[in-house]
C-alpha cells in the first residue's frame, strides 16, 4: 500500500464575529498484491497457479479468489470544505459544505484462476489423487468418498466438489468516479442562562457514476439502473437544561438523522458484473452435480478439478444491478441524559439512547420462482425433538432465466433497532481518587442485517420472497454490559511524621479496569446436505432450492448466546523523587490478571440432516449435533490472551 497525501488549511478572521475556516485535501492510495509463486505439488492448470481450494473446516490455499491485486484501488481524492461561524447575542450560526471526489482504478479480476470448495477433506483427497494419477480413479469409475450430500454419492473422483465451481471471466480493469456533496447549518442558541438550545440540519448526496454503455445488458434492461438518491435532509436537535440553575442537576438530550454512503466495491460489482461478454466481468457459478442422467458423470459443463474453464459456460454468469428504489443507508439516533453532582467532583446519570436503522444494504437474488412446496424434516432428537421442521422449498431445476445462473438485485431494505439504558457514576480526580463505572441493558434486532462489503455468491436471506421472516436478535446484541475503571494515589498525610511509613506507603498509584458484558449472539445451522432426492431437484441448490444460508430456520436469527466475557486488567507504579527535575517511576501491568478463559467462537450446528439418495423417496431426518453450543476457538489471540505480566521503568529528567 502506497498513500501519498496533501492537507491545506485557512483559518480567517473576516471581523470580530464572523471566521472563516477553508481545508483542501489531495491524496493518492495504491493497493496492490500479487499471489506467491506455488509450492511443489500443487497445480499450475490456471495460468501457472493453482485453482483457490477451500474446505469447509476453514482451511484454505491456492491462488486466492481476490488475487492478481494489480490495483484495488489506486484512487485519487480532491477533497474541499468550508466552515464559516457567525455569533451574535445568543446564537453561535455555523454553515458551510463539502465537496469530495474519488476517482478509482481497479484492475482486478476475481476469481480469475478458479475456486473449487469440498465439504470434507476426503473428497478433497479423492479429486487430488485423481489429478496425480492423471485421471486414473475417475477412468476406473472410482466415485467420491463421502459427499455430504448422497443424492451426489455417485459422481466420479475428479467432481467431488460439494458447492458450484466459480471462475472469474472478463476485462479486468475499470476506471470510475464518486462524488459527496454536503451542506449544513446549524445554531447554537443560549436561549436563557440554564437552558441552550442546539438546532440544524445536513444535506448529503452521493453521486454514484453513470453506468457503462457497453456493460449494459439488452437482455436484463436493470443493469442500466442508476440510483440517485438525493433526499437526504438530516434534521439535528439537541437542548441542555440546568433543573435548579446551580449546576448540579442537569437534563441533556439529543435527535438526528444521518446517512452512510454506498461503499466502492459494492458500485463496481454493480457496473461491472453484468454478463456481456467481451465487455463485463463474468462470474460463473458451476454446479457440479446433474439433474439427468448420466449423473456419476456429473454436470459436464463443469470442470474436472484442477482445470479451469476456457469459456463462461451458458447459464452460468452472476449479475449484480441496483434496484431501482435504491436509497442511501439512514439513521436515526437519540438520546436523553439526566445528571446529578453527588459530591465534589462526582456524578452520577442515566441515559435512554436509541439508534433505529433504514435502507441498510442487503443483496437478493432475484432469478428464483416462488417457492411451490414446503420441505419437512422430522427431528429426531435434542432440544427439539418431535418437531416437523417445514420450510419453503424453491422447486424446479433450471431457474425462470436460464441464460444467467444468480441475478442479485441490491436492495436497501434492511431494518435495525437498538434501545438502551445506561447508568453511569464518574468521578474526577479528588483527594488522590478517580473512578468511572457504567452499566448497560440494551436490546438490538434487525432482519439480516449483514456487513458485507462486498455482493456475496449467495442469496443472503434464507427465504427471498420472506424478509420478515430474518427478524430476530442482532449479531451485535449484547444485554448486558457493565465497565469500570479507577486511578487511586496513594498520598497519607496522617504519615507525614512517620517518613519511614510514608516512604514505604506513600507515592503508589493502582489502577484496575475491570470488563464483565454478555456474549455475542449466534445463529443455528444445520450441515451442508441437498434434500432433492425427496423433495426434488431446486433451482439454486442449497438447502432450501435458493442457495441461501444453512440457518435451522425453525428458530429465528441469532437465537442463542455464547457465554459473557469477563476479564480484568490491573496497573500498580510506584513513583520516586530523586531530585526536583528527576524522578523514577516502577511500574508492572497485568492484562487478564485472573487468567479467564473466554469462549470466542462456538460450534454452531445444531442438527445433522440425511436424506435418502435421489429417487428413493422416504423422509429426512435431523439428528442432534453433540458438539452443538461448544466452544470452538478459546480466547481469540487478537482480542483476548492468557494472562500477561510487563514490566517497566521510567526515568523523568
Amino acid at each position: 500500500v502506497d498513500v501519498d497525501s496533501l492537507t491545506l488549511r485557512l483559518s480567517s478572521t473576516i471581523s470580530s464575529r464572523l471566521v472563516n475556516e477553508g481545508r483542501f485535501l489531495w491524496s493518492h492510495e495504491l493497493a496492490s498484491q500479487v499471489a506467491q509463486p506455488p509450492l511443489p505439488g500443487e497445480p499450475t492448470t490456471a495460468d501457472g497457479f493453482s485453482p483457490q481450494v477451500t474446505l469447509t473446516n476453514g482451511l484454505t490455499f491456492g491462488k486466492a479468489n481476490f488475487l492478481d491485486r494489480r490495483a484495488l484501488p489506486d484512487e485519487r481524492r480532491f477533497q474541499f470544505a468550508d466552515t464559516m461561524t457567525y455569533a451574535t447575542g445568543k446564537h453561535s450560526l455555523k454553515f458551510g459544505g463539502d465537496v469530495n471526489r474519488v476517482r478509482d482504478i481497479d484492475d482486478n479480476l476475481f476469481t480469475g484462476a478458479g475456486a473449487y470448495t469440498y465439504g470434507n477433506i476426503n473428497d478433497f483427497i479423492v479429486d487430488y489423487v485423481n489429478f496425480t494419477s492423471s485421471g486414473a480413479l475417475r477412468a476406473a469409475n472410482v466415485t467420491c468418498a463421502t459427499l455430504a450430500s448422497p443424492a451426489a454419492n455417485t459422481r466420479l473422483a475428479g467432481k467431488c466438489y460439494t458447492s458450484n465451481y466459480q471462475q472469474g471471466f472478463g476485462q479486468p480493469r475499470f476506471v470510475f468516479s464518486t462524488t459527496d456533496y454536503s451542506l449544513f447549518a446549524q445554531d447554537d442558541w443560549r436561549v436563557t442562562p440554564r437552558l441552550t438550545l442546539n438546532l440544524g440540519v445536513r444535506w448529503e448526496f452521493e453521486q454514484l457514476p453513470d453506468p457503462y454503455p457497453a456493460l449494459i445488458n439488452p437482455a436484463l434492461p436493470q443493469t442500466a439502473n442508476h440510483p440517485s438518491d438525493k433526499n437526504n435532509f438530516g434534521p439535528r436537535l439537541g437542548f441542555a437544561w440546568d433543573i435548579n440553575g446551580d449546576g448540579k442537576t442537569s437534563i441533556r438530550g439529543g435527535y438526528g438523522i444521518y446517512y452512510g454512503r454506498v461503499i466502492g466495491s459494492t458500485i463496481t460489482n454493480a457496473l461491472i458484473n453484468t454478463a456481456v461478454v467481451g465487455q463485463s466481468q463474468i462470474l460463473s457459478s458451476v454446479n457440479p452435480a446433474t439433474t439427468t442422467a448420466p449423473i456419476p458423470a456429473g454436470n459436464s459443463a463443469a470442470p474436472i478439478f484442477p482445470n479451469i474453464l476456457a469459456t463462461a459456460p451458458t447459464g452460468s454468469a452472476t449479475v449484480n444491478y441496483f434496484a431501482s428504489n435504491f436509497q442511501l443507508p439512514m439513521i436515526q439516533q437519540g438520546d436523553l441524559v439526566i445528571e446529578r453532582e453527588i459530591a465534589r467532583n462526582t456524578v452520577v446519570s442515566a441515559s435512554y439512547l436509541f439508534s433505529f436503522g433504514k435502507y441498510l444494504p442487503n443483496f437478493v437474488d432475484t432469478n428464483l420462482s416462488p417457492p411451490t412446496s414446503s420441505a419437512r424434516i422430522n427431528v429426531a432428537d435434542g432440544p427439539y425433538a418431535g418437531v416437523v421442521w417445514s420450510f419453503p422449498y424453491f422447486l424446479g431445476a433450471a431457474r425462470p432465466n436460464t441464460a444467467f445462473a444468480q441475478i442479485q438485485e441490491i436492495r436497501s431494505n434492511i431494518d435495525t433497532k437498538y434501545n438502551a439504558l445506561v447508568l453511569q457514576a464518574n468521578r474526577r480526580m479528588t483527594n488522590g481518587l478517580q473512578f468511572q463505572a457504567s452499566y448497560t441493558l440494551s436490546v438490538a434486532r434487525d432482519d439480516g442485517q449483514n456487513s458485507t462489503t462486498f455482493t456475496p455468491s449467495f442469496s443472503a436471506p434464507f427465504n427471498p420472497f420472506d424478509q420478515q421472516g430474518e427478524w430476530g436478535y442482532s449479531a451485535f446484541d449484547r444485554r448486558h454490559k457493565f465497565v469500570a475503571s479507577a486511578v487511586y494515589n496513594t498520598n497519607f498525610t496522617s504519615l507525614k511524621d512517620n517518613k519511614t511509613a510514608s516512604a514505604i506507603l506513600n507515592g503508589w498509584t493502582i489502577a484496575p479496569v475491570i470488563n464483565m458484558f454478555s456474549g455475542a449472539r449466534f445463529t443455528a445451522v444445520t450441515n451442508s446436505f441437498s434434500p432433492s432426492g425427496v423433495f426434488g431437484f431446486s433451482q439454486a441448490g442449497g438447502l432450501n432450492g435458493s442457495n441461501g444460508s444453512l440457518r435451522f430456520s425453525y428458530l429465528p436469527n441469532n437465537f442463542f448466546h455464547m457465554p459473557p466475557t469477563k476479564y480484568v486488567d490491573l496497573r500498580v507504579s510506584r513513583r520516586f523523587t530523586i531530585k526536583e527535575n528527576a524522578k523514577l517511576e516502577v511500574l508492572g501491568e497485568a492484562f487478564n490478571i485472573f487468567n479467564r478463559t473466554q469462549v470466542t467462537a462456538i460450534n454452531n450446528r445444531i442438527y445433522n440432516v440425511a436424506c435418502p439418495v435421489s429417487g428413493a423417496g422416504g423422509t429426512c431426518t435431523a439428528t442432534f449435533d453433540p458438539t452443538f453450543n461448544t466452544a470452538s476457538d478459546l480466547s481469540n489471540g487478537f482480542f483476548f490472551r492468557e494472562r500477561q505480566i510487563q514490566l517497566g521503568v521510567r526515568f523523568e529528567f
